[in-house]
């Protein structure tokens, strides 16, 4: 030890150097450790901000996923309302046709009834006999009456049942667009 301090005194500079290098190795060392604990104190303010952001998205998520979902079963269930409407719609226009159908059947009959009797009857009082041409026309006539009459209520019923599911589509559609 004494030949240290003999060396150190014979060199006054280099024992100033040695000085200052331990001084600044020492305020080195203590500006790293400050350094790092507030480091590492504000990477776990970050972090706990971090987290309490987190766990706020999760739950704006949560209420969001909810919130569709509601809105989506009452989506589905305005459409289904408005398929069941639709659905007695399209029962009672099948059920007034097939009364419409009925009485079509009970009208063609007597048409038909009736273009017979005429064949029958002489049109003409100072004629003895009616000719086949009279009575075929009118039967012809009637024949017509009842296909066209049958033909019209297949296109009412088709047009009866387009008409419901159009106007179900319809509602259907507003239903979406105005879930108010």
């Amino acid at each position: 030890m004494k030949a240290v301090r003999l060396f150190l005194k014979a060199h006054p500079v280099l024992w100033f150097v040695l000085r200052q290098a331990v001084m600044l190795f020492l305020v080195w060392l203590l500006y790293q450790q400050g350094y790092s604990k507030g480091a590492h104190d504000k990477e776990l303010e970050w972090s706990a901000k971090w987290n309490e952001q987190a766990v706020e998205l999760a739950t704006v998520r949560a209420d969001a996923e909810v919130a569709a979902r509601e809105a989506e079963q009452r989506r589905q269930a305005d459409i289904e309302r408005v398929r069941q409407d639709a659905e007695k719609q399209i029962a009672n226009a099948e059920r007034d046709a097939v009364a419409a159908d009925a009485v079509a059947v009970g009208l063609r009959e007597q048409a038909g009834r009736l273009a017979k009797r005429a064949s029958q009857c002489a049109s003409d009082t100072g004629a003895a006999q009616s000719g086949d041409a009279a009575g075929q026309s009118a039967v012809v006539l009637a024949d017509l009456l009842g296909r066209a009459d049958a033909r019209a209520g297949e296109l009412a019923k088709a047009y009866d049942r387009a008409r419901a599911a159009g106007l179900a589509c319809q509602r259907a559609y507003y239903s979406l667009i105005n879930p108010d």
